[in-house]
């Protein structure tokens, strides 16, 4: 598994993946070719992505640690909330992650809803298929789902969402940074495996996805598993470069942003 770990992980045991998942759902217009091609300029680690552009990609993604989203919750056009009205579920098994040439697998872990328990089951079984196959296993665990309520941000939930992640067995626990920096540093001190902290929604202030990304640093997490703020941006690979900076140089916000210039 460590040949894996290490596709994502340099030596300084950090990470910086990109998140190009989010046309699961059909819904965006982006040139893959590009993004890839700019986040591997910028130095980016990895790539979490969807089947079809592993399947598409390869060229382009090419030395880049590779992670598979395995879950698919429906078209942009369906009516209901994907995240809290349905189970979480899969229709790739690990095998086919391991066909497809992946270093790893990344689900979906949406807790505190009513399919909680579901939910819980499914990621702690796709970490044991992952252990059988020598694979990363990665779930994005958040307390009913991308909610901004104060109860699901709370440092009791938010620890909750890391601490269940380590003890189903997972490798890596993708979750939201939340403040203070010093609360949010307990939550990564009790999480026994790695933490990176995911990018958010699209902002237009180039300082605050910066200083949001050094605070994550700060707190202890791994590194970053970002895509909006990435992508979504003109200069992508000025951007990964930026980034890059932070999590593997420890530089300054002041310091990364030189690399947008």
């Amino acid at each position: 598994m460590k040949n894996h770990y290490y596709r994502f992980f340099r030596e300084d045991g950090k990470a910086l993946i990109l998140a190009f998942d989010h046309a699961g759902s059909g819904d965006l217009w982006a040139d893959p070719a590009k993004i890839i091609k700019g986040a591997r300029e910028g130095g980016m680690d990895g790539i979490l992505t969807n089947y079809g552009v592993i399947s598409n990609f390869r060229k382009e993604i090419g030395k880049m640690g590779i992670m598979l989203r395995m879950d698919i919750l429906g078209s942009a056009l369906g009516k209901i909330n994907p995240f809290l009205e349905q189970p979480m579920t899969s229709p790739y098994t690990v095998e086919d992650a391991v066909r497809l040439g992946a270093d790893g697998v990344m689900t979906m872990g949406i807790i505190g809803c009513d399919y909680d328990a579901n939910n819980v089951r499914y990621i702690a079984k796709v970490a044991s298929e992952c252990e059988k196959y020598g694979l990363i296993c990665a779930s994005e665990i958040l307390p009913n789902g991308f909610s901004d309520a104060p109860e699901d941000r709370s440092v009791r939930a938010m620890n909750i969402a890391c601490r269940i992640g380590a003890e189903v067995g997972l490798d890596i626990v993708k979750t939201a940074f939340v403040e203070p920096v010093e609360e949010f540093k307990k939550i990564v001190d009790n999480c026994y495996v790695d933490v990176l902290a995911l990018g958010g929604a699209k902002v237009n202030d180039d300082r605050a996805v910066l200083q949001s990304a050094k605070d994550a640093m700060d707190t202890g997490c791994k590194g970053l598993m970002i895509g909006r703020n990435v992508w979504g941006h003109s200069n992508i690979a000025g951007m990964a470069r930026a980034l890059n900076a932070i999590v593997h140089g420890n530089a300054s916000v002041d310091d990364a942003l030189k690399e947008l210039q």
